[in-house]
């Protein structure tokens, strides 16, 4: 039987990065569950009701925080993976104060106010993704998978790599040109809401370094640094729950 790190059982709201959904954490999920914690693993909607895509992250946000309201969850860790980071924030400028028991970071964007993906990564990134956009009508992206099998999920065999990116989805370009405001709370010190960051250190996904400077901008934190690539919820779940039950915990 798998040993857990010792802790309380904790509610967690488990966000996804781009490209991803819901279902992407069921690896994680598992072993949470089996440590005894509650987990929520909620998918952002990147269409209306009508079909219509959404590019702003007041429009995409919403889905994450009608779920949070239809569940009834308070006193919950939320968590949130890369492109995550910048949903969990603007989830954080809009819920009442109190709600959220903690915040985890994992190899994830932090904006400060002002700030959207695009203002976290290094200009390369916008010309780059902007031009695979400017292709489809809709202004949708993908994450090409010469990119993704090494820079992302390098360190699993090439069929495990392949499996994982045929689950993929299109990216809204707005919801990383957007910017997150209404930040004075969160960014406030001592902070309002108690961080963690949980830095996975095999990801060449952006330069060397690059989330480690996103780490900094949350003040006081709980720093968590495990082996794994970007995409290590797929290639090393149980490792990875571990991480989040130590960053969660009291």
């Amino acid at each position: 039987m798998a040993s857990y790190p010792k802790s309380a059982p904790i509610t967690f709201v488990l966000v996804h990065g781009a490209w991803h959904w819901g279902h992407s954490w069921d690896g994680v999920r598992k072993h949470l569950e089996a440590a005894g914690h509650t987990v929520h693993t909620p998918t952002i909607a990147y269409e209306d009701a009508n079909g219509k895509v959404l590019h702003t992250l007041e429009e995409v946000g919403k889905s994450l925080l009608d779920y949070i309201e239809e569940k009834g969850l308070n006193d919950f860790v939320l968590v949130g993976h890369s492109w995550g980071g910048i949903i969990i924030t603007h989830a954080a400028t809009k819920l009442p104060e109190g709600k959220i028991k903690r915040i985890i970071y994992h190899n994830g964007f932090v904006p400060l106010e002002g700030e959207g993906l695009f203002d976290c990564v290094p200009p390369i990134a916008r010309t780059f993704y902007g031009g695979l956009a400017a292709q489809h009508a809709d202004k949708l992206f993908p994450c090409p998978f010469p990119l993704f099998r090494d820079a992302f999920m390098g360190d699993a065999e090439a069929e495990h790599a392949a499996e994982v990116y045929k689950t993929f989805r299109l990216q809204p370009l707005g919801t990383w040109d957007d910017k997150v405001t209404g930040t004075e709370n969160f960014h406030s010190f001592p902070p309002k809401i108690p961080r963690s960051y949980v830095l996975a250190d095999a990801d060449s996904s952006v330069p060397c370094g690059l989330y480690e400077s996103q780490a900094s901008k949350l003040g006081v934190y709980r720093y968590i640094k495990v082996a794994g690539c970007h995409e290590m919820l797929f290639t090393d779940p149980e490792r990875l729950a571990r991480a989040f039950i130590t960053a969660g915990r009291d």
